[in-house]
């Protein structure tokens, strides 16, 4: 029997809480979007929401745990017999004991028997299912015309929220799937419309209503709902939804590039900034290891990698240059002037490092490297990125 607590990864004795929070987690995981239509991981996340709708349910909970604790599988083992070899007897033909017969009888109606109880048990046991299945589904039926109620309403999170408890959908409920998506659809149409209109406030109501039920968008939602924060001027809470992004496993260089700045920006803090730049820079940095290999430095140009590396780059070394760590600074543009070779934004970097560090030589070499680029170039010239 299937055991939906191992599915879950949840105890025995696991609060509904726990479940809920196991669920999202492995849906996340399993969900066929993020694995290119994997249909291992499509079967994966079938099984969650299976056991999610099992174990979310106390009376199916309860039926469930009953079959753990007290199913067990029947014996099939059949132990052959052997016929007995009489020895040759002087009549022609061997006529067998009356005994025999009966015994013979008493055995094949037993079978017999046993055979009609087993086929009468399972039709009636088929019934049954049929007749549980016919009752479930017009629950559900009762539900989702709860839901278009609320729909028309216009009280799309309940609405939302009870499609969503609804769980997996049944072949015979795909106009409940269907409805679901557009649904799902219409809500974050909405909520860009408002995003867009500067409704922030609006805005960030929407998008919280489908990051728990759009599994495949949450980041997407998320990054949205931090974006309308930041236009009501509350970096604090945009901080809290990129936080809790990182802990929905989303890693990216990008991801980090835009932490950084919110701490740059919002909250003044360089130095926490520098940490999430430095984070970003390293996993660029392991990025090409592992496609290129240990020789990257000297094969990389800046035709094979994204424009964001080079934003993180540059960051990390004029955050360097603000925070008076001057040879860091220089350290941090050493290797990015063979990859962006015409970069002026690094050689003002590194102009101002070394003539805060009294090398004035080395300061004019690199001044006259970029002048060659842009005779306009100037080490009083801010070029930094605002």
């Amino acid at each position: 029997m299937i055991n939906y607590y191992h599915i879950l990864g949840v105890a025995f004795n696991a609060t509904e809480v726990e479940i809920k929070a196991a669920y999202k987690s492995k849906a996340i995981s399993f969900h066929p979007d993020k694995h290119d239509g994997d249909k291992n991981m499509e079967e994966l996340f079938k099984q969650v929401n299976e056991a999610y709708q099992v174990l979310s349910n106390p009376y199916k909970r309860s039926k469930h745990d009953m079959m753990l604790k007290y199913g067990a599988s029947v014996n099939t083992t059949v132990t052959p017999t052997y016929r007995r070899q009489y020895p040759p007897q002087s009549r022609k033909y061997y006529t067998p004991a009356m005994s025999n017969l009966k015994a013979t009888a008493y055995a094949f109606l037993f079978a017999f028997t046993i055979a009609l109880i087993m086929k009468t048990g399972m039709y009636i046991a088929d019934e049954y299912m049929a007749r549980e299945k016919a009752e479930l589904l017009a629950g559900r039926r009762s539900i989702f015309d709860q839901v278009k109620s609320a729909h028309q309403q216009g009280d799309l999170g309940q609405s939302l929220q009870l499609l969503s408890d609804m769980g997996y959908f049944w072949s015979e409920e795909q106009d409940m799937k269907d409805f679901k998506d557009y649904l799902l659809d219409e809500i974050k149409d909405i909520g860009d419309q408002m995003l867009a209109d500067g409704e922030f406030e609006s805005a960030i109501s929407h998008y919280d209503m489908l990051k728990d039920y759009s599994v495949s968008n949450t980041i997407t939602y998320m990054k949205k709902m931090a974006v309308a924060y930041q236009g009501m001027g509350d970096v604090g809470k945009a901080l809290e939804v990129y936080q809790m992004m990182h802990l929905y496993g989303y890693r990216t260089t990008t991801f980090y590039l835009e932490m950084g700045m919110l701490y740059e920006r919002g909250m003044r803090d360089l130095n926490q900034a520098l940490n999430y730049y430095q984070i970003g820079a390293n996993l660029a940095s392991s990025e090409y290891e592992i496609t290129i290999g240990s020789a990257y430095p000297i094969v990389i140009n800046a035709n094979m990698v994204p424009a964001s590396h080079y934003h993180i780059y540059m960051k990390v070394a004029e955050t360097h240059l603000k925070l008076k760590e001057y040879q860091e600074a220089v350290e941090a543009v050493a290797w990015t002037k063979e990859i962006w070779t015409d970069s002026l934004l690094q050689y003002s970097i590194e102009a101002k490092s070394l003539q805060a560090l009294g090398r004035s030589s080395a300061m004019q070499n690199v001044v006259a490297h970029a002048q060659s680029i842009d005779p306009d170039f100037s080490i009083e010239k801010d070029l930094f990125d605002r």
